[in-house]
């Protein structure tokens, strides 16, 4: 809890401290032309929104893991969610260059879920995924079903996680990087939410990584054929 309270202090002091240092200078400065003020105007707003971002994150968190947060579950159309999120990538992933790699059956495939949390998983992986796996310019996401359950895999061809890595990026604020290298700055929460909600669906998560090879994370989930009855 202490490392976390700190953690958490870290990330929200330094936007604060950027916000301050701008607000100072549109009070005290008279000289600032008005291109010059909307500009800085504009960099307060995005500080504001990053803040309020880490705040609800956090909040998140503590909702999931107090069990004060209900998941209320029903039938859901995999495919269409799955497709829906790729697609909401596919501005990022087009100007960057990204190979996409998609592998959705035709067969409608239904599992037992909730559909906002299942957007939110989605997200979270492949953001993560564009993140940390952009070196290696590929984006995959595919939907299969096995049995009674269904798997969600989502891979890229970056720089991977080491296997000593491997059973701690659920964890709590745990993250790879160094926090001072804003390329891969986050608040080391988006994974831990990501398997919490996986497992309100009674379901679970998993990662298996060759660096610049393939890292798939891989989402298992309860599938739903008709006629069948979830309690």
């Amino acid at each position: 809890m202490r490392r976390m309270l700190s953690n958490i202090s870290h990330d929200l002091r330094t936007p604060l401290t950027v916000i301050s240092g701008y607000v100072e200078m549109l009070l005290h400065r008279t000289d600032i032309a008005p291109e010059e003020r909307a500009a800085l105007l504009g960099k307060v707003s995005a500080k504001v929104q990053e803040v309020t971002g880490m705040i609800n994150t956090f909040f998140d968190l503590a909702k999931l893991e107090s069990g004060d947060r209900e998941l209320p579950l029903s039938r859901v159309y995999l495919n269409e969610v799955c497709r829906r999120n790729i697609l909401s990538f596919y501005d990022v992933l087009t100007d960057n260059g990204f190979e996409v790699q998609i592998d959705i059956p035709d067969e409608p495939i239904h599992v037992y879920a909730n559909e906002e949390a299942l957007d939110r998983i989605l997200n979270n992986l492949i953001s993560n995924a564009i993140r940390y796996g952009g070196e290696g310019r590929m984006l995959g996401l595919s939907v299969r079903a096995d049995g009674e359950a269904v798997l969600i895999e989502v891979t890229d061809r970056g720089k991977g996680i080491q296997e000593h890595h491997q059973d701690h990026i659920f964890e709590r604020l745990y993250t790879l990087e160094d926090s001072r290298n804003r390329k891969y700055q986050g608040s080391g929460l988006g994974l831990t939410i990501t398997k919490r909600l996986v497992e309100l669906m009674h379901g679970s998560i998993s990662v298996t990584s060759k660096p610049y090879e393939k890292t798939t994370f891989t989402v298992w989930l309860k599938r739903m054929t008709f006629g069948s009855d979830q309690t």
